[in-house]
């Protein structure tokens, strides 16, 4: 007779099967019927296998097992000499280790960290409060955090309980922005971790109109050539446009929420400045920004060199009313003269390539008259870019001005 006990400390039933195992290896059901013990409950059973039914017999071996778990422990045969007092001593030495066992398993399971649930909602408003539900079991330090799309921390800390709801307060924003829920539990035997994400939308009419940022791609192209134009806003309608310096509307789209619009390059004269403007509403509020790009047409190294003695000009370049490039074709390896015409907030000036890479740039303050930039190494004539980027009140302003480094 063996006695097995179980106890079940899971919220699934668990089914226990005896088995026979042969001294060749082979394993056979010992016992015809199975006995189920019922989930958060302790069985008690005595189970008969008769030895003489099997041709060999080395242990007993029983099986345990249910949602999340599976459980063999084994004793061995009894012994076919002996007096029953040795017997009995075996059973129940048998029986400790069983037990020992299966409590070892379950004190290790229940202290072992684990997030059972954490639910919130998929999306929810900007400026509304919603409520986490979560569950957890173990032993250990369980914390939250929440953390706003910048990584900001917006909320967090230690909760007492093991189960229950944390209100979490989404930020008004005017933007959409995803949010991170992360629940920590850690402890002893372990860390178990669960995150989820909260899609804050913003409400219909919230926030006014605004512009985040607006680039041209590239900053220098030729007639004919096709221009990317990238801008994020806030906006509910509105337009963008090519425009020229005299207020010349050459092309316009639609404005998009996704933020993108492209045009064609006119025919239009070299070195002719042109300008995206993008304006939106929202409301009964109006935002505007714009970013520049330089129109002009390839030169052969004739042409280049053939410019540089009238170069020296610098109302050329000064179209901006920002800044001049005092000499507009320069010997590789030189160094570019900009004059400031006038200075503004958080300015920044960058001499990039026809791919719109910068190669060297420098910030401006507001005390500054003339900066000067290296010019690259190059074997051929080539056109470059002087890209003045800066904060007015629309938001992120560009202006450019072309240079010519030759041989």
């Amino acid at each position: 007779m063996y006695a097995l006990r179980v106890i079940n400390r899971t919220t699934s039933a668990l089914v226990c099967r005896t088995w026979v195992l042969s001294r060749d290896g082979d394993a056979v059901l010992a016992y015809p019927l199975l006995f189920e013990v019922a989930p958060l409950c302790t069985n008690t059973t005595e189970i008969p296998v008769w030895p003489s039914d099997f041709a060999s017999f080395d242990r007993a071996i029983a099986e345990v097992a249910g949602d999340g778990v599976h459980c063999i422990v084994e004793a061995a045969a009894p012994a076919r000499r002996g007096s029953p007092r040795s017997r009995a001593a075996f059973a129940v030495v048998s029986l400790v280790a069983v037990m020992s066992a299966l409590l070892a398993i379950a004190a290790v399971r229940v202290a072992l960290p684990r997030i059972a649930a954490l639910a919130v909602p998929p999306e929810t408003l900007s400026g509304t409060t919603i409520a986490a539900q979560y569950g957890a079991f173990g032993v250990g330090r369980l914390t939250y955090s929440v953390t706003a799309p910048d990584g900001r921390l917006v909320q967090g800390g230690e909760l007492a309980e093991h189960s229950g709801s944390i209100p979490i307060a989404i930020p008004a924003t005017a933007g959409p922005g995803a949010y991170t829920l992360q629940m920590m539990m850690t402890g002893p035997l372990g860390r178990a971790n669960e995150t989820r994400v909260i899609n804050a939308l913003p409400a219909k009419g919230a926030g006014p109109a605004e512009i985040a940022e607006i680039s041209v791609k590239p900053a220098v192209a030729e007639p004919g050539q096709r221009i990317d134009v990238a801008y994020a806003a806030a906006a509910d309608d509105g337009y963008v446009r090519l425009v020229g310096t005299d207020g010349t509307i050459w092309q316009e789209r639609p404005f998009s929420h996704t933020g993108q619009a492209q045009f064609v390059i006119p025919n239009v004269p070299s070195l002719r400045e042109l300008r995206v403007v993008v304006r939106v509403r929202k409301g009964r509020s109006i935002a505007e920004s714009m970013a520049g790009l330089v129109v002009w047409h390839a030169m052969s190294q004739n042409e280049a060199a053939a410019q540089i003695p009238g170069d020296a000009n610098p109302s050329v370049q000064d179209a901006n009313g920002t800044f001049a490039v005092l000499v507009s074709t320069v010997k590789s390896g030189h160094l570019i003269r900009v004059h400031i015409l006038s200075p503004r907030n958080g300015m920044r000036i960058a001499l990039t390539d026809a791919q719109s890479h910068e190669l060297t740039a420098q910030d401006v303050g507001a005390e500054a008259d003339i900066i000067t930039l290296q010019a690259p190494s190059v074997t051929v004539p080539t056109r470059y870019t002087i890209v003045a980027s800066f904060t007015d009140g629309f938001g992120q302003e560009s202006l450019v001005a072309p240079v010519t480094i030759v041989p």
